[in-house]
């Protein structure tokens, strides 16, 4: 998996843009300046914006030449964020340490996906929000991008399950456009997820 994301990010071009996801663009800058966490953070595209609205950021991508770009563009953005190269099984983070816990197309299989899940509500602070877009169930088929198992995707129902003891305060599935570099491009399948700690 690694070696995937490595030699998907090596090339130059951002292969999922350079600005961010539509719902985080949407979504972060409604929410107090606190300390955010991104999983799987890819070439940094989120976690530079937070970054640039005042967010101290943390981030982590399996991928090194991921953290490479992540750090080149927030150099160029005159920001910093904290981004590190770490597995989903094995990170670890201060309990009730971030104010916001951004997903953006972070899809696991399911066996990870719930213990890690399990670990981002012990990582937020009370009061804190999850803030999840990614791929549904009905993407499958769809050219836009999105693993083909559908294992990896997300429900409405099941996100509800594996966020427990959360007020959910949004959840629903939704077609859109996306315009995000060279690999999600076209008409999606999406699921965006707001809990609350």
């Amino acid at each position: 998996m690694k070696a995937m994301w490595n030699e998907r990010y090596q090339q130059d071009i951002y292969q999922y843009g350079i600005n961010p996801n539509d719902f985080m663009a949407e979504q972060i800058p409604q929410l107090p300046i606190g300390r955010i966490l991104f999983p799987g953070a890819g070439e940094g595209r989120d976690a530079v914006f937070a970054a640039k609205l005042g967010f101290e950021v943390h981030a982590f991508d399996l991928s090194e030449q991921g953290q490479a770009k992540a750090l080149k563009l927030a150099s160029q953005e005159k920001t910093r964020i904290h981004f590190k190269v770490a597995d989903a099984t094995l990170v670890k983070f201060p309990l009730a340490s971030f104010d916001v816990i951004a997903l953006t197309y972070f899809h696991l299989p399911v066996e990870i996906r719930v213990a890690f899940y399990t670990n981002c509500i012990s990582w937020l602070k009370p009061g804190g929000r999850i803030l999840l877009e990614g791929f549904s169930k009905k993407q499958l088929g769809l050219s836009s991008g999105g693993p083909k198992n559908s294992d990896w995707l997300f429900s409405t129902k099941e996100l509800e399950i594996e966020f427990p003891g959360l007020t959910i305060l949004l959840n629903e599935e939704k077609q859109r456009i996306l315009e995000e570099g060279p690999l999600h491009q076209g008409l999606a399948e999406v699921v965006q997820f707001i809990a609350q700690k």
